[in-house]
């Protein structure tokens, strides 16, 4: 092992030397008497970058796969920090220190000293790994040393609710709080630990993929010494030596997640084979009783077309506590082959369909029905609710879901985004915090709109007017509550609440998809009234929004900044267009860069399966030719190529082939396994499902057991879709 040691050159004094360290602080406690630095009691100073190279100021610390000397038996990365911003504070008479390196995370430990982590998640072969943790090792280290007499500890996290003791109209945050854990600051040893491997937990990531999540300590503090260690680049080896079985191909859906999450994919992708020529994946819906049977039908039927097992089940059946309804769900989960993509849909209110409880947090979350492995943030299934009133509110949203999904408005306003933001701390904070997002680059770049409530001419009349006149994604920042979206946030202290909902008359073809970095917006329990203002958006008839995503209760300022940015980067840069991926990543990067607190908070109103549009959509043909020759005897073989209306081929188009019984019944036991024999009578015939090569062009084969017509239906990366008709002449049975 080597290790090279220098001292970090800033922009501010630097203690280097007992007696400097006492000189400073008798010259900051001077300067802070006489208000030259500006600090008053709990303030702080603008951060100073402190390079470490040439990079630009901000630049995030890297963790780069070393190719060279990687395989599919070890990884090896290298951790890279560029540099760090550089505070000073004072509190209870104390000057602090704050050193931040972007790209790094906070130690979930409020109140110990702020030291950052980085998290780190890799792929690893299929296979029976028999170790807890793998063989790490750590080399050729390049540490920075600098002293720090007093590191500002880890706060309480600033929310985005007003404060109770504060004017609420005002919309004040409730401020970060200040904690100092004294055990940590009385200790002689360096904190976190000596070692630079924190962690190197084995585990399994999206239902079958094999994973190791590593921690590890580039900085280090001991308060006794008050040296602050900073590993500017060091190596680290992974070893992954199993020996691995064949794995089921998985989704494409699935392997996009994978390369975007697993920083070695492109080392273990060939132990995870991609299936492009059919689409493998279990759809659940679970609705209060056999009442909700028609209501739900339609997307049901949408599901088996787009080539998803169904199961349904009623509360009626499985029972109305959270316990119970997990248990259902993980029955069901348990039976879906891993290689199968997961999702599911609640259809209830909360007096049917209650809201869990956190483990980790205490708060209301629907995250436990979708993690059947262990009650965590890593969930085996994509969930959505539907927060429904009554059969009349259940069709009514399922009618706005199947429109935008398949019937969308050609032409309009699916390309614009809305970036709507609270007027506090502008330009920083929430203008702040979406200026990020608008000035980001994009493979596939939105027209964004801004309505920012620091600018004089700006109040609600503007979202109305957007959204009326059409925005495909709304999404605000800043403060919010459960009866309103946004509160006291533009200059004239308005509420965009209720009656503004209820003044939408957008046509149910421009429903946007709303996203709320805010607090309480889908409190499902509000008490005042008996819908949260994400309730209220969802069940407009004809009009309000088609998804909702928005917390349950007080969120966390900073952990809102990384969600507000990582949903448009999932969408619009890494292509996750579909709504419950791109919540999964940025929800994942949230907890990597700033605290997971907020992902048990947040829900989405909507369904899981339902693609983000980025463009406005384009009319999809489908050629079919030698039609006539079709099912002969007991075998059908398609030939269809799929193209935009002026003849260009679509790539990577998902096209699935169905037939509904004579009589479109389609109920099945919720616990039948998929060996078990079930009259063909009682179910739609899923037959395979494709994707379109460079040409268009994709070749399916079926056996359909009845006369009629099999149903085909397409779907591109960009949510364009399309459904027709096949006459079935013959068949073998």
């Amino acid at each position: 092992m080597s290790a090279r040691t220098r001292t970090a050159e800033g922009r501010w004094p630097r203690a280097n030397h007992p007696s400097l360290t006492s000189a400073l602080r008798r010259l900051a406690t001077g300067l802070v008497a006489l208000g030259v630095l500006g600090l008053t009691a709990c303030s702080e100073t603008p951060a100073v970058w402190v390079s470490l190279d040439d990079s630009p100021d901000g630049t995030p610390a890297e963790f780069v796969i070393d190719h060279k000397r990687s395989s599919p038996e070890e990884t090896v990365g290298v951790t890279v920090i560029h540099g760090y911003w550089k505070s000073f504070r004072i509190d209870k008479q104390t000057f602090y220190t704050r050193i931040e390196v972007p790209g790094l995370a906070k130690l979930p430990e409020p109140g110990a000293p702020d030291v950052q982590v980085l998290h780190v998640d890799l792929a690893i072969p299929p296979g029976d790994f028999k170790e807890s943790s793998p063989i790490t090792e750590v080399f050729d280290e390049e540490i920075v040393q600098f002293e720090v007499p007093n590191l500002l500890p880890i706060l309480i996290g600033e929310t985005d609710q007003a404060a109770p003791t504060e004017n609420v109209e005002e919309g004040n945050s409730r401020p970060a709080r200040f904690v100092r854990d004294e055990e940590h600051y009385a200790s002689k040893q360096p904190f976190p630990t000596e070692a630079r491997v924190l962690e190197a937990r084995v585990g399994t990531k999206f239902r079958s993929i094999k994973t190791v999540e590593l921690n590890l300590a580039p900085m280090r503090w001991n308060p006794s010494t008050g040296i602050f260690e900073l590993a500017k680049r060091m190596t680290i080896r992974i070893a992954h030596p199993v020996d691995a079985v064949p794995a089921e191909p998985i989704t494409p859906e699935r392997a996009r997640l994978a390369e975007v999450r697993f920083r070695n994919w492109e080392l273990l992708k060939e132990f995870y084979p991609v299936d492009r020529w059919s689409y493998r994946a279990d759809y659940l819906i679970i609705y209060p009783n056999d009442d909700y049977a028609d209501e739900i039908r339609p997307l049901a039927l949408q599901k088996w077309a787009r080539g998803y097992w169904v199961t349904e089940m009623t509360v009626d059946e499985i029972g109305g506590t959270c316990k119970q309804i997990q248990l259902a769900i993980n029955a069901w989960e348990a039976s879906v082959p891993i290689w199968h993509d997961a999702y599911a849909l609640l259809v209830g209110d909360t007096d049917v369909i209650p809201l869990c409880t956190s483990p980790d947090t205490g708060d209301p979350t629907d995250d436990l029905y979708a993690s059947t492995n262990g009650g965590d943030l890593d969930e085996e299934i994509f969930l959505g609710r539907l927060s429904v009133d009554d059969e009349a509110d259940a069709a009514n949203q399922i009618q706005k879901i199947l429109t935008y999904e398949d019937s969308p408005a050609f032409f309009c306003c699916y390309d614009e985004v809305g970036l709507w933001a609270h007027k506090e701390g502008a330009p920083g904070k929430y203008v702040g915090a979406h200026e990020t997002v608008r000035t980001n680059t994009y493979s596939v770049a939105p027209d964004f709109i801004t309505h920012y409530g620091s600018e004089a001419a700006v109040s609600d009349a503007d979202i109305r007017d957007e959204v009326d006149n059409g925005v495909g994604v709304l999404a605000y920042r800043g403060h919010g509550s459960a009866g309103a979206t946004a509160t006291s946030w533009d200059q004239l202290s308005e509420f965009f609440g209720l009656a503004d909902v209820l003044d939408l008359v957008n046509p149910i073809q421009w429903a946007p998809v709303v996203w709320a970095f805010a607090c309480s917006n889908s409190d499902l329990d509000f008490v005042r009234r008996d819908d949260s203002i994400a309730e209220i958006w969802m069940e407009q008839v004809g009009s309000g929004s088609v998804s909702y995503y928005g917390s349950t209760v007080d969120s966390y300022t900073s952990q809102n900044h990384v969600l507000d940015e990582w949903m448009f980067l999932a969408v619009f840069d890494e292509g996750l267009t579909k709504q419950s991926h791109a919540i999964e990543r940025a929800e994942a990067q949230m907890a990597a860069l700033s605290g997971s607190d907020n992902a048990w908070m947040y829900l989405l109103l909507g369904d899981p399966d339902m693609d983000i549009r980025r463009r406005n959509p384009v009319e999809i043909k489908v050629l079919m030719p030698e039609v006539e020759r079709i099912c002969k005897k007991d075998l059908c073989t398609m030939e269809l190529f799929v193209l935009t209306e002026k003849g260009e081929p679509i790539e990577g188009a998902r096209v699935g082939l169905w037939k509904a019984p004579a009589e479109f019944g389609y109920e099945i036991p919720w616990n039948t396994a998929y060996n078990d024999e079930i009259s063909y009578a009682s179910r739609p015939e899923v037959f395979v499902n494709g994707y379109t090569d460079a040409d268009g062009r994709v070749v399916l084969e079926a056996s359909p057991r009845t006369e009629g017509e099999i149903r085909f239906s397409v779907q591109d990366l960009m949510g364009d879709s399309m459904v027709g008709t096949i006459a079935i002449r013959e068949t073998g049975y």
